[in-house]
């Protein structure tokens, strides 16, 4: 039963890291340790900064106090562009190693330990339940009557993408939502609009009558 645990969560993980992807979590992991980070807030508060004093200080009565701040913003505008620069080049590195390691994590693991149980039995059924059928169950090297691991983990991974697309019709994705609230905010307008069309008419209607 613990081998059978334990292929189920394997399957599990390479499902999620499916469907989540390896760029999104690639960012996920990346974005609380960038080295870089905390230092850019703080180039991108200075510019703030120094843009309020710039637009505070007029370039004519105070020009060199205005010169002053100018060259200050400009340097801290280059340094903000290397620094960025540096940080892109340092993602794509580490989103690449990110990548390598998911790539062991959800294909080579997977295989190691499918290879090394291949003869162990994950668990036994109780004899008859799939008559003469009940051989495949064992495939390839498992013993007769039980459940192979390659079969379990089929079995598994069938589960887990039909719990996923139950609950993807349950919940709607955030473009769906999206979709929806663009709909019935639409729907709304039209409402609105007709119900505006049909005072106007009614209004146009009685001053019609009054002249006559």
């Amino acid at each position: 039963m613990e081998l059978a645990l334990w292929l189920l969560l394997t399957t599990f993980i390479v499902e999620a890291v499916g469907w989540i992807g390896s760029d999104v979590l690639a960012n996920l992991v990346y974005t609380p340790f960038a080295p870089a980070g905390k230092a850019q807030k703080q180039q991108k508060a200075e510019i703030l900064k120094l843009r309020a004093e710039l637009a505070a200080t007029s370039s004519q009565d105070e020009f060199s106090k205005w010169a002053r701040i100018r060259r200050k913003l400009d340097k801290a505008v280059q340094d903000l562009d290397a620094s960025n620069s540096g940080s892109t080049a340092q993602r794509q590195q580490f989103a690449s190693n990110f990548k390598r390691a998911l790539w062991v994590l959800t294909t080579v693991i997977p295989f190691i330990i499918s290879s090394y149980h291949r003869k162990s039995p994950v668990l036994y059924l109780p004899r008859g339940w799939f008559g003469p059928l009940g051989w495949w169950l064992s495939l390839p090297s498992a013993p007769a009557g039980a459940v192979a691991v390659t079969v379990w983990t089929m079995a598994c991974r069938r589960t887990i993408q039909s719990v996923k697309a139950a609950v993807s019709e349950l919940v709607p994705t955030p473009v769906e939502r999206t979709a929806q609230q663009f709909a019935a905010e639409q729907a709304k307008a039209a409402s609105v609009e007709k119900l505006k069309v049909g005072v106007t008419a009614s209004g146009s209607e009685e001053k019609v009558r009054d002249e006559l």
